[in-house]
């Protein structure tokens, strides 16, 4: 009697294993809409930059890739890259990670690894009242740093057809902290295709940065 129970348990837990609907393997990506609140392009730029006044609105593209390579480890690649007039940031994560599922539609994650940023501004040098000053040009300005970065997040289907997962992320980049708070949506189309709605919060000392995606993920 004791043993067949353990069958049962054990073939249970296979088919709960089997049967979770959330991919680790997937393609996704598209528009990325980033608003950084006042005072917020200090933190990338430094004093030879900031918008200590407005808030600053850039378009870009986002991509996100990652491979359930083994049992339930996974590889992933994210990186969002946005752009107005003479400013441009980008920012990406390399990690590895493990998933546990809880139940058919709900598991658990958490991913380790390595995050960079890199922030290019264009700056008059030199300028003058005239526009024939041949004393006045332009020249970039980058700023970039890296730094461990690590992960815990939870997915789980509310709806037959909708998928949330809400994540956690912090990166060290040396000076101080910053803290990254992300909730992904798929509306699935098929169990392959899918809608993507998303919404993320950076927070890095003086940088409030808020981020939004429209994009489609194909799960494999």
């Amino acid at each position: 009697m004791t043993m067949k129970r353990l069958l049962l348990a054990a073939i249970a837990l296979t088919s709960l294993t089997a049967n979770a609907t959330q991919s680790y393997s997937f393609l996704s990506g598209g528009y990325q809409f980033t608003r950084v609140a006042e005072n917020g392009m200090g933190q990338y730029f430094a004093d030879k930059y900031n918008n200590s006044e407005d808030s600053k609105y850039l378009h870009g593209l986002y991509f996100r890739g990652s491979w359930n390579f083994y049992d339930h480890f996974f590889a992933e690649y994210r990186t969002g890259a946005t752009t107005r007039s003479s400013s441009t940031l980008v920012q990406d994560y390399l990690a590895m990670g493990y998933y546990i599922p809880l139940a058919t539609d709900t598991s658990i994650y958490a991913s380790m690894g390595y995050s960079g940023y890199n922030a290019e501004r264009d700056i008059d040098a030199g300028c003058g009242l005239l526009d024939n000053d041949k004393e006045c040009k332009k020249r970039t300005f980058s700023e970039d740093g890296s730094g461990i970065s690590g992960e815990i997040g939870l997915r789980f289907k509310p709806l037959r057809w909708l998928q949330m997962e809400p994540s956690y992320r912090y990166t060290d980049f040396g000076k101080k902290g910053q803290h990254e708070l992300r909730l992904t949506n798929l509306i699935e189309f098929t169990q392959h295709s899918a809608l993507e709605l998303n919404a993320g919060y950076r927070h890095w000392d003086n940088l409030d940065e808020t981020n939004y995606q429209v994009g489609y993920r194909y799960s494999f």
